[in-house]
């Protein structure tokens, strides 16, 4: 009897532990609140990525634009605008950094990749309109440090990586890869390792490496709407919503998912997008404002 109450006190000492040491986990500090002026435009953000220089850009829904605001929030340019001309769009879906200087856009229904300069001057289209690559309905874009460019294309529901020449194109995550095939696709990210992470509406992860080599499953542990992914390091950020936004971060290191703290952050139920560099967790509401919040762990 008393070695069972012994052991029933150190179990829940050890669970006190780990129930600690999981809450500093990941934890996040408000730091300041971006809010930039549009004047009397009717604006309807959906996604956001931020570049090297602490420029932020933004894909606004109603407009079919991308906003260019500066570290301060203000305006800098405004690309794009419904139709299908070379620096228009038709729903652009998701927006990512190309590279430290370039952008990239996936512009669904008109069936393209789309390239801008760090300004908003447009470079180029992907695939090449002379080539024999098709793309249909792409509905988020992803690039490796190798200049590879991911695309997860809705239509087949499969990911398709193009080389910089074009000269390659790779498929996989299609019905033939039976449990890693994809079912409803919604957004694909990369990592510093060159993992490629892909989740779905129902709450799944699926991970592969460049090449197509399928490497793990995860499950998100709540049903709930699934707004916006964001890698940072081997972990992942979701931001995902059940009545109201929620955090929810992956260890990689503990595989454990866990609801993210961010101290001080004020209520929003506007959140649709997040992006995490350099240490900061960008939060992004409908109309237009960016929470900037700070590792507290690298304080």
């Amino acid at each position: 009897m008393e070695c069972n109450r012994t052991m029933d006190i150190m179990s829940k000492i050890y669970g006190l532990i780990l129930l600690l040491s999981l809450s500093a986990f990941g934890q996040f500090h408000f730091d300041h609140e971006i809010a930039p002026s549009f004047g009397e435009r009717m604006v309807r953000f959906s996604s956001l990525t931020v570049s090297q220089f602490g420029d932020f850009y933004l894909i606004e829904s109603k407009g079919h634009e991308i906003y260019r605001l500066n570290p301060t929030g203000q305006i800098l340019n405004i690309s794009g605008g419904f139709g299908w001309e070379e620096e228009r769009f038709d729903t652009p879906l998701d927006i990512t950094m190309a590279s430290g200087l370039d952008l990239l856009v996936a512009d669904y229904n008109n069936h393209r990749i789309v390239r801008f300069d760090r300004e908003l001057n447009y470079l180029t289209s992907y695939p090449d309109p002379n080539s024999d690559i098709e793309l249909s309905f792409p509905r988020s874009v992803a690039m490796t440090n190798l200049g590879e460019i991911f695309i997860l294309s809705d239509e087949n529901a499969e990911i398709i990586r193009l080389s910089v020449s074009q000269n390659s194109v790779l498929k996989f995550g299609g019905i033939e890869y039976g449990a890693y095939a994809l079912t409803n696709p919604l957004l694909i990210r990369i990592n510093q390792s060159g993992i490629i992470h892909v989740i779905e509406e129902n709450g799944r992860i699926l991970q592969f490496d460049r090449f197509g080599t399928p490497i793990k499953r995860l499950r998100v542990p709540i049903e709930a709407e699934i707004r916006d992914m964001a890698v940072a390091g081997d972990d992942i950020i979701l931001l995902v919503f059940k009545k109201e936004p929620i955090l929810m971060q992956y260890s990689a290191k503990k595989q454990t998912w866990l609801r993210l703290q961010i101290e001080d952050l004020p209520e929003s139920n506007s959140w649709v997008s997040i992006k995490y560099r350099n240490d900061n967790l960008f939060l992004l509401t409908s109309g237009g404002r960016i929470f900037v919040c700070n590792r507290m762990n690298n304080k």
